[in-house]
């Protein structure tokens, strides 16, 4: 059935014109020329480190995200749940999954553990090895190599020097310490241990960070956008590529 859907959305494209030559390979978006993956170590969600390299010979899904997205990463993260079940035998065999944050300020391995414990997800959740986060530069060559970025945004309407984006409390007084969320040390505080990692002002998450499946040769080679995701089509790619 699966086929026979991928089948379908093609004959109909190729109908429409919408496949304008024989350029396209793949249903995402062609990475051509294919980009080297160059080799990386970061930190996965069970604080122990993770080389890329590891997975050479097998085709990757990398997806980037930052834990506290309400609305796109969600989506993202089922649709590879749905994938890798999809597989079968060949996910962990021939096939891997990775996801990896864009937000190295929140994002430490126990919050990448809880969100893929919440979501029954099986695959490394991957962040920064550096307890600097001033200086995070494994994570941001990453970025760089994926083609992944962020935007900023200059917004702090409390000015506590927490962005907005990430500000849990917006009516913080003025002069006031404050936590990693933005809240009073002295009046927002409710029971438990405080831990102080501002976000830096101006940061913003660019939601056009997306998902890139890699080759056996660790070549990436096919970009799907948050939005475009299509989960049957994207299993059609990895096949493609598994037959490579």
């Amino acid at each position: 059935m699966r086929r026979v859907l991928a089948v379908l959305v093609a004959s109909c494209l190729l109908m429409a014109g919408c496949l304008g030559g024989d350029e396209d390979v793949f249903y995402g978006d062609d990475i051509n020329p294919p980009v080297p993956v160059e080799d990386f170590i970061l930190v996965d969600e069970n604080g122990e480190y993770f080389s890329f390299s590891e997975l050479e010979g097998k085709v990757v899904v990398v997806a980037f995200l930052f834990t506290r997205c309400p609305d796109i990463c969600p989506v993202v993260s089922a649709n590879m749940n749905y994938v890798s079940e999809e597989l079968g035998d060949l996910y962990g065999t021939e096939v891997a999954m990775l996801s990896i944050t864009v937000d190295p300020w929140r994002d430490n391995s126990s919050i990448m553990h809880s969100y893929a414990e919440q979501r029954g997800l099986d695959w490394p959740h991957l962040t920064t090895a550096s307890d600097d986060l001033s200086d995070f530069s494994d994570l941001s060559d990453v970025w760089s190599n994926f083609g992944v970025g962020l935007e900023t945004n200059a917004s702090d309407l409390d000015s506590d020097s927490v962005a907005d984006l990430f500000d849990s409390c917006p009516d913080t007084p003025e002069g006031e310490a404050v936590d990693d969320r933005g809240c009073g040390l002295e009046t927002q505080q409710s029971e438990g241990d405080v831990s102080v990692k501002h976000h830096p002002l101006t940061y913003w998450v660019d939601h056009t960070t997306g998902t890139i499946i890699v080759d056996k040769q660790m070549r990436q080679r096919v970009w799907w956008g948050d939005a475009d995701w299509i989960p049957e089509l994207v299993l059609e790619d990895i096949y493609k590529l598994l037959e490579e």
